[in-house]
């Protein structure tokens, strides 16, 4: 069947008037195929958006890791690289996924854990003092992923225990 201008217009108009209950009570029989095509186009238009979206977001944060990590996570790698070894990398991702699940702002409501990799209140001003980075906020992104960094190096990773994906 060809369609005209006219039905086409016909069937966006049903679908338009769709979430309002409207196209179930006035559809025409001739109309349902055209809506169905219609509202086909819709989605396959809708699905290539949101890979467009996917592959520009991919291109302008980098790849993930084997899609690993959230966004919420992955946007931290440029500074956990910056001061994580090389093969340490991945595994803080995870303990900051597991810890504060990628929010700067993380507080743990069962103590005073903090920030991205959750440094407790009591330990936070020496620690960051002895990491080169006296009187940051433990808010401060680029403090908590370097003194979280400095302990990794001088004590190792048991400072952190997150169950599952360390």
């Amino acid at each position: 069947m060809k369609y005209t201008i006219k039905t086409m217009i016909i069937a966006v108009t049903l679908t338009a008037a769709a979430p309002i209950g409207l196209a179930a009570a006035t559809e025409p029989s001739e109309m349902a195929e055209p809506l169905a095509a219609y509202r086909v186009a819709l989605q396959e238009a809708a699905e290539i958006e949101q890979q467009q979206i996917l592959a520009e977001l991919h291109r302008l944060n980098g790849p993930y890791e084997n899609g690993e990590f959230t966004w919420d996570v992955e946007r931290w790698r440029p500074i956990v690289s910056t001061y994580f070894p090389a093969d340490r990398v991945n595994w803080a991702l995870r303990i900051l996924e597991c810890e504060s699940h990628g929010d700067p702002n993380a507080k743990n409501p069962n103590s005073t854990a903090s920030g991205l990799f959750q440094h407790l209140a009591s330990l936070w001003d020496d620690r960051a003092a002895a990491a080169g980075w006296e009187g940051a906020d433990v808010f401060d992104p680029f403090a908590n992923v370097a003194v979280a960094a400095w302990l990794f190096e001088t004590g190792g990773p048991g400072h952190w225990v997150c169950k599952g994906r360390t």
